[in-house]
């Protein structure tokens, strides 16, 4: 059976039997998502994109400008011209 004669045959049902029809498909939809569903997690700290955001310096507020500096001095490409 073809999708277009199921949703044929599901039209020609009564609207309490769609709505049962429905609310089981979203039950089985529900327990396929729940049994295939992947930890998402990281596996490790390494991989784990907030203990990078609390793990870097203390004072990198502070030193954000000297950060910068050295980055673009130490990049070929880009110049920095005082003004």
């Amino acid at each position: 059976m073809t999708i277009q004669e199921l949703l044929t045959a599901a039209q020609q049902l009564s609207l309490h039997e769609q709505i049962r029809l429905v609310s089981q498909l979203m039950q089985l939809v529900a327990q396929e998502m729940q049994s295939t569903s992947v930890d998402t997690r990281p596996s490790s700290p390494i991989e784990d994109p907030l203990i990078g955001l609390f793990s870097g310096s203390p004072d990198l507020a502070t030193q954000s400008e000297d950060i910068l500096q050295q980055e673009l001095s130490s990049t070929s490409g880009f110049s920095w011209k005082e003004s």
